[in-house]
């Protein structure tokens, strides 16, 4: 097939995707529209790459690491203002949103606070605004007046764009959708990601999402269902080139079974809330195995090790051991780290021999070993209280929300379980930020509405006119 008439095929399968929506009656506000776009932008490659890749000369480049790209900072600059906009005339309240995720808010702060000993400080402060810009975008999804349906707007839009184009480019445009090791011998899919391992997230996030979908509508859509073919080729991107990446395939697998199993106990919430902090509990104990394993090297011949080799990986975790020890010795302030943003600036602030390669290392392969190379280990312990207090505010709401608190706790404990070998947290141009803080700040919710008070009909009218209840204007957000 040439490759202008795959693009065209692709570009005609989520047109009629957008279409089938509307069928469906899955209409979303109007407003929802900007964070769909930062998503989506988030989830693919910066605005002035693809201009770049198009041949579209534009002020700014990626040339300098401290200067950045000018395009780029527009684009989200605007998404920003035109959310703090939206949330404004919905009067939101970021005073009580605060006060509700304290964890979150000192975590936000001291990140803040963090640049003023980080050398580079505009880059930072860069940095910051992006992940404060993406809780403004969280917090126009968590205030709609029906959350998830917004949530599920945001995910479902951004698969339908993302995985027809990521087949498309992983087959006809392989300059764009296929990326190489130094060799050139070990071929790796990207599709319109920044990198296979992004392309693995959004692949799992498919199977979880549609399998849901061809789930719940079985017996309305049968096998007409759209969301089929999409799941098919979210399972088939997750393939990957040559060899079926474990790491992808283990996230997919880890967030079909939460989610599955949740949903399963949706008559039972306490026993759906134990089964959360049992997934939490096993997830530590993996993650603190995996920190342990950065910090003392288990040899292969340990217990140990031999588990590791048994996952189907080799002991250095392919080379990701050799990168936490470099920055472990590159590290001059345990307890403060060098600032937010301060560590990953091209080849400026990097690990030694991240100067004599081709190609730069942007980030060290572990949300936890980012966190601490940043703020320290008073980041770190923000961070987890931060993560823990936001999780089990999420499982208190099963019993008014079941679907969107499910939902909510199987993106928060894949964020978690990702974050031991990639790294998701402090960037605020990461997919996976955006989804955690939907699925860890708490908002307020208005109450469900009371059924109206049943009336005797040999009442008189003056006697039934007092016992009507008092109706009032609903309140949507807080």
């Amino acid at each position: 097939m040439p490759p202008q008439l795959a693009l065209l095929v692709g570009t005609a399968l989520a047109v009629y995707a957008f279409r089938t929506d509307k069928k469906r009656g899955l209409v979303a506000s109007k407003d929802l529209f900007w964070a769909c776009l930062w998503y989506v932008v988030a989830a693919s490659r910066p605005v002035g790459v693809w201009f770049s890749i198009w041949g579209i000369p534009l002020p700014g480049s990626y040339g300098d690491a401290t200067d950045g790209s000018l395009i780029d900072r527009v684009f989200y600059g605007a998404l920003i203002v035109i959310g703090l906009k939206i949330l404004a005339k919905r009067q939101f309240r970021w005073g009580e949103l605060f006060q509700r995720n304290p964890w979150w808010t000192a975590f936000l702060v001291f990140l803040a606070v963090s640049i003023v000993w980080s050398q580079y400080l505009f880059v930072s402060f860069k940095r910051y605004v992006k992940v404060v810009g993406a809780l403004v975008m969280a917090c126009v999804v968590l205030s709609e007046s029906q959350p998830l349906q917004a949530f599920c707007t945001v995910i479902r839009r951004r698969l339908y764009i993302h995985l027809p184009m990521s087949l498309v480019c992983t087959r006809y445009y392989r300059d764009i959708g296929v990326s190489f090791d130094w060799s050139g011998s070990a071929e790796a899919w990207q599709g319109i990601s920044t990198s296979k391992n992004t392309l693995g997230q959004i692949a799992a996030l498919g199977v979880v999402y549609f399998s849901w979908e061809v789930w719940k509508s079985r017996k309305k859509f049968g096998w007409k269902n759209i969301h089929l073919l999409y799941l098919g080729i979210a399972l088939y991107l997750l393939k990957g080139a040559g060899s079926i990446s474990m790491t992808s395939v283990s996230v997919s697998v880890f967030a079909v079974m939460v989610f599955f199993r949740v949903q399963s106990l949706r008559q039972r919430p306490n026993a759906a809330r134990n089964f959360v902090k049992l997934v939490l509990g096993a997830t530590t104990v993996l993650v603190l195995f995996v920190v342990t394993h950065s910090v003392v090297m288990f040899s292969e011949d340990s217990i140990f090790g031999k588990i590791i080799t048994g996952l189907g990986r080799d002991i250095t975790m392919t080379g990701r051991t050799d990168i936490w020890h470099d920055v472990y010795a590159a590290t001059t302030n345990p307890l403060l780290g060098v600032g937010f943003g301060g560590f990953w600036i091209g080849r400026l602030a990097n690990i030694p021999w991240n100067a004599q390669m081709s190609w730069v290392l942007g980030q060290g392969h572990s949300g936890y070993v980012d966190t601490y190379l940043q703020v320290g280990l008073i980041g770190c312990f923000l961070l987890v209280m931060s993560l823990l207090t936001g999780l089990w505010k999420t499982m208190q709401t099963f019993e008014q929300d079941f679907d969107f608190a499910a939902f909510r706790v199987t993106i928060a404990l894949t964020v978690i379980y990702i974050d031991m070998t990639e790294s998701v947290y402090l960037r605020g141009e990461h997919h996976l930020w955006l989804l955690l803080l939907i699925a860890m700040w708490d908002i307020d919710r208005p109450a469900a509405p009371k059924a109206p008070v049943p009336v005797n009909v040999t009442e008189s009218a003056g006697e039934r006119s007092a016992l009507q209840p008092v109706r009032t204007a609903p309140r949507y957000y807080s």
